[in-house]
């Protein structure tokens, strides 16, 4: 009878939460960037990802991407190729050319949870970066911590 009681508090509650999420895009730029294609910017590490990736750095994230994508440890903000394997590895980028202009996307987008009941709005910010280099898709994403807005700040900005 407890459990029941409990899952019934738990929909009561829930059924009364008035938060609604509003998301918006503040940037959505593709660049493209040269990239040197060498061992100490092509590399597989663990640092920053609890597995072995492959990873590309970018030094023009620094001042193209909102957030720093540098990983802890790393000098050089960098992007992620997935797990390095047999053939997900440096030697499938450092082979050819080793000068190359690849195009870097980066969306940074805003999340506004706001609750009209209680009169409050907390904002996070978003941001992907992808690219694609040597027929291989690579990614980071980066996020702040969510802070909280003025309400009416908000409603101006939902209504964008």
């Amino acid at each position: 009878m407890k459990k029941y009681a409990l899952l019934m508090g738990f929909v009561f509650v829930a059924g009364q939460a008035s938060a609604r999420v509003v998301e918006r895009v503040l940037k959505d730029e593709t660049t493209m960037v040269a990239l040197e294609l060498n061992t100490e910017n092509v590399f597989c590490t663990e640092l920053g990802y609890g597995s072995v990736q492959l990873k590309v750095n970018v030094p023009e994230l620094d001042f193209l991407a909102h957030f720093d994508h540098r990983v802890v440890g790393e000098r050089q903000p960098c992007i992620t190729g997935g797990a390095c394997d047999g053939v997900n590895n440096p030697d499938s980028i450092l082979s050819g050319d080793k000068l190359i202009a690849v195009p870097v996307r980066i969306v940074l987008s805003e999340s506004l949870e706001i609750d009209d009941q209680a009169k409050t709005c907390t904002r996070t910010l978003k941001e992907n970066v992808k690219s694609h280099i040597k027929n291989k898709n690579f990614t980071h994403f980066r996020n702040a911590e969510p802070e909280v807005v003025a309400y009416e700040k908000c409603l101006k900005v939902q209504s964008l």
